[in-house]
């Protein structure tokens, strides 16, 4: 065999050995053999899925300024004619209702915001501001 054949036919054998995973690594993407060996899965299937867990406060379809009905309840009955007045009182209010502290925040303005989805929040308006709680 001339040295030309014989240096063609390593170039395809080496080509072929590289295409497969068992012989010189390779695997997880390319071409592989068609059986899947080497296939990396990266996709979640849906029963494999871990729920997610609100350690026991939830927000309502209707609502979704706030998951804690009681924090809705109280932030109504304790809402003031201004934004001040509103955020003292609610501070007050939802400080002496349980062992949690709080950030209140009222505005005339309605604001944006980003809070932990394992965090009790709570927003209303009334007639002339909005006013939001958070439990930190």
């Amino acid at each position: 065999m001339s040295k030309i054949a014989t240096l063609c036919l390593f170039l395809v054998l080496l080509d072929v050995c590289n295409g497969c995973a068992g012989l010189f690594g390779g695997g997880g993407g390319g071409c592989c053999c068609q059986s899947g060996c080497g296939r990396k899965k990266r996709s979640v299937d849906d029963e494999e899925a871990p729920g997610f867990q609100f350690r026991g406060i939830a927000s309502k379809a209707d609502d979704m300024l706030c998951n804690s009905p009681d924090m809705k309840a109280l932030i109504q009955a304790h809402m003031k004619s201004s934004p001040q007045a509103s955020s003292k009182s609610l501070q007050v209010a939802l400080e002496d209702h349980d062992q949690h502290r709080y950030v209140v925040v009222c505005s005339e303005n309605r604001f944006h915001y980003s809070v932990k989805h394992d965090s009790a929040y709570c927003g209303s308006r009334n007639g002339t501001h909005y006013c939001q709680a958070f439990a930190i």
